[in-house]
């Protein structure tokens, strides 16, 4: 299996479950939901399109940020909107489990990355990684934001801070 292949079957798998999740998000998280959803049709579309080149005569295609993350407005918008919602634990439950899959992305990535002859393609995996890596800290930011809402509640942090 070409590591082309795996991505985009990883990238698919992570988008069914995102698109899972867009159904029955609660409406706090919701928008929070629905921006990484756009992330990965991104990821996915980008991928498509890479699948199909040869390398050998043809580059891969730019790796946008803006076009695969969205802009950062809409990001501080939902962190805002996120701030300010009421917060649950099952809300906290679904992040970490994203946080989780794109957190494995980055590892094959950085995998592909490293096993790759070819200079081209370990740029292009470089590049997906480092998108992939802006995306998980944008979702370990709402992550935090429940972490302090519960350590006011508790009066101590409720899980070991930096294990994440």
């Amino acid at each position: 299996m070409l590591p082309i292949q795996f991505a985009l079957e990883l990238e698919s798998s992570i988008n069914i479950y995102v698109a899972g999740l867009s159904d029955a998000a609660a409406t706090g998280i919701a928008p929070l939901i629905a921006l990484i959803n756009s992330s990965q049709k991104e990821f996915l579309q980008l991928l498509s399109v890479a699948s199909a080149i040869n390398i050998d005569t043809a580059p891969y295609p730019d790796v946008n940020e803006t076009k695969l993350l969205g802009s950062d407005s809409s990001w501080q918008q939902v962190n805002q909107n996120t701030a300010a919602a009421d917060v649950s634990m099952t809300e906290l439950t679904t992040l970490w489990a994203i946080y989780t899959a794109i957190d494995k992305s980055i590892q094959f990535y950085q995998q592909a990355a490293s096993n790759s002859a070819h200079p081209q393609t370990r740029l292009f995996y470089s590049s997906l990684c480092q998108v992939k890596k802006i995306l998980r800290r944008r979702i370990d930011g709402h992550i935090q934001i429940y972490y302090n809402h519960y350590w006011g509640h508790l009066g101590f942090a409720p899980f070991i801070l930096g294990k994440d």
